[in-house]
């Protein structure tokens, strides 16, 4: 778990700064009165904590000394400041502090809580600057790293295309117009036939002296646009705006694909993921099946144990195959059943399902001081390959059989033609 370090004598301001902080998920605070218990803690654990909230003014440190010594330690720092004037803006800006926020009322710590979430995912967040500017490589870079992005350069658009290639994970993109080979528009009408707005953020650079170009920025499909020269706090405005816009489309999306109980992936997403998933796999000459999984006798469980029961076995189920299929496509379909799009060797796979029913009989769950088991049944099926409707349509009969046969158990594709040619030998004797 990240930890947030804050760093203030003010007693009621920290506990404000904590509980503000803590409200996001994820993340622990640590509290100090002073720089010397400050620099204690980080010095114990420097490469856990993710980012420091430091009143500039302590009892120990008047001047903000503690600012270079947190910072030396690589751990990014936020100021909190009662004041605010130019030369103390030089200044915080020169030391490269993340940011620094004047401590006015409670909004002031609203806006620390969200830079303090943004600076811990900026970690892992990728960023491609183009420009055919030395010095404005070189400063963006710098301003960027500060906020702890990973950044990518390139010098023009044909450039940055292959950048893309190389890091398609790349989240936001700072393109100047006027460069060599390609220039901005260009680039972004190729990012646009790529990827939409919600996926990709870009934000068109360009001198003030260029009135016109900002809009032109815009109808290119660009989502923001900066006129140079721009200040340090302009440039992380705007970038964290935009990259706090795509992480919350990123969340209503995929709040939208799971079920809300279990956190697996609903039905939708399971044929909008799993349908292309399937004829590329089939196309590979790969072994692609299906497995439809379904707790037996779940109504006993409602009605002996209530319905909170019945959605902790259900939460207890999608954990554990969340664990044990990671590699693999899993989704409620609704109520007790689950369907798993496993592209693996069917006898692999056969085994792995049969040791997971297994394992779920042998895994009990807790509810209100009563201790209840519950068991499976599955069926798989890996021979259809039409489609992946008919895939799941002969999952789902090889389930019905392992219901007819007693439940608890594995039905296959070979283990159903088994059980027919069984049945009609004992019809004609």
């Amino acid at each position: 778990m990240p930890k947030v370090l804050v760093v203030e004598d003010n007693r009621s301001l920290a506990s404000m700064a904590k509980a503000m902080i803590e409200d996001i998920p994820g993340f622990e605070v640590v509290v100090t009165a002073n720089g010397t218990e400050a620099r204690s803690r980080a010095q114990e654990d420097p490469e856990g904590f993710s980012v420091a909230l430091v009143d500039l003014n302590l009892p120990d440190a008047p001047n903000g000394e503690i600012v270079p010594v947190l910072q030396s330690l690589s751990i990014p720092v936020i100021v909190l400041t009662g004041y605010f004037g130019e030369e103390l803006r030089t200044k915080m800006v020169d030391l490269g502090v993340v940011d620094y926020v004047l401590k006015k009322n409670i909004s002031a710590y609203e806006y620390v809580a969200g830079l303090v979430k943004r600076v811990h995912l900026n970690r892992n967040t990728k960023v491609l600057v183009v420009d055919d500017s030395p010095s404005v490589l070189s400063m963006l870079t710098r301003y960027l790293n500060i906020q702890c992005l990973k950044v990518i350069t390139a010098t023009n658009g044909a450039e940055a295309l292959q950048r893309i290639g190389e890091h398609p994970d790349i989240k936001l993109v700072l393109t100047d117009y006027n460069m060599p080979v390609m220039d901005g528009f260009e680039l972004i009408l190729q990012l646009r036939a790529r990827q939409h707005k919600d996926q990709l953020a870009i934000i068109g650079l360009s001198s003030s002296g260029e009135g016109r170009l900002s809009a032109h920025f815009l109808k290119s499909g660009a989502n923001d646009f900066i006129s140079k020269p721009f200040s340090y706090e302009e440039l992380l405005c705007r970038v964290n705006q935009n990259l706090d816009y795509l992480d919350q489309i990123a969340e209503i999306r995929d709040a939208a694909n799971r079920d809300y109980l279990t956190k697996l992936y609903n039905r939708r997403h399971f044929f909008i993921t799993g349908r292309p998933l399937f004829h590329q796999t089939v196309f590979q000459q790969k072994p692609v099946g299906v497995a439809m999984l379904d707790i037996d006798y779940f109504k006993r469980i409602n009605d002996q144990y209530g319905h909170d029961a019945g959605d902790i076995a259900l939460r207890h189920l999608a954990a554990m195959l969340s664990t044990e299929f990671s590699d693999s496509l899993v989704a409620r379909f609704g109520g007790e059943e689950f369907c798993l799009l496993i592209c693996d060797d069917p006898d692999t796979t056969r085994h792995k399902l049969d040791a997971f029913r297994e394992r779920v009989s042998q895994s009990p769950v807790s509810q209100d001081g009563h201790h209840f088991s519950f068991q499976v049944s599955i069926g798989y099926a890996s021979s259809v390959s039409e489609s992946l409707d008919a895939l799941i349509s002969a999952a789902d009969a090889n389930l019905y059989q392992a219901k007819e046969q007693g439940r608890n158990r594995v039905v296959s594709d070979s283990d159903a033609t088994e059980s027919q040619a069984a049945s009609a030998s004992t019809r004609r004797r």
